[in-house]
């Protein structure tokens, strides 16, 4: 038949997440229940939740372990797995609106994954540089600007540490 084509079946691999490579996730469990100290979200199950996604049965139950979150750490430690620096001349008239869109980023990632946030946001000069917990974060927000506004946006990873770099930028 012309035109027609044989294909096989989509075969998608997903990346692996190595956690071995992140010093800040506990080597042992909390216990059944723990909670950051910090800002509040529930470690249960080997995961770690917000509180308005957690189980209801979890919310019942008290925290048995007070401690401080991957994040919380890094945020205080200022240890950045993600780096996202964004420039050129499409930034002067669109800094307010690019930066509400990180932000929202922010949130929509946080909901799925509450360790994936924003540790630091600069502005310098005609140049915005934000520094996340996770690679994929960075990522993300990446993708995100190139979708909404277009530019150039350019990924380099390390082969050897849990750490992206992002370059995104539009002229005009």
């Amino acid at each position: 038949m012309k035109g027609s084509r044989i294909r096989g079946p989509k075969i998608v691999k997903k990346k692996a997440i190595d956690t071995e490579k992140d010093p800040y996730l506990p080597e042992e469990s909390p216990g059944d229940v723990g909670e950051c100290k910090k800002c509040g979200i529930i470690y249960t199950g080997k995961h770690w939740a917000l509180k308005s996604n957690a189980p209801e049965d979890v919310l019942l139950k008290e925290p048995k372990v007070k401690l401080v979150c991957p994040a919380c750490r890094k945020i205080m430690e200022n240890f950045a797995e993600g780096y996202v620096t964004i420039h050129g001349d499409f930034l002067k008239g669109h800094k307010d609106e690019i930066l509400n869109l990180i932000r929202n980023k922010e949130k929509i990632a946080m909901d799925s994954n509450p360790l994936e946030r924003i540790i630091e946001i600069k502005d310098r000069a005609g140049t915005i540089e934000v520094t996340t917990t996770t690679e994929k974060l960075a990522q993300r927000i990446g993708q995100m600007l190139h979708k909404a506004f277009h530019g150039e946006v350019e990924y380099k990873w390390s082969d050897d540490v849990k750490l992206a770099r992002v370059v995104w930028s539009r002229q005009g």
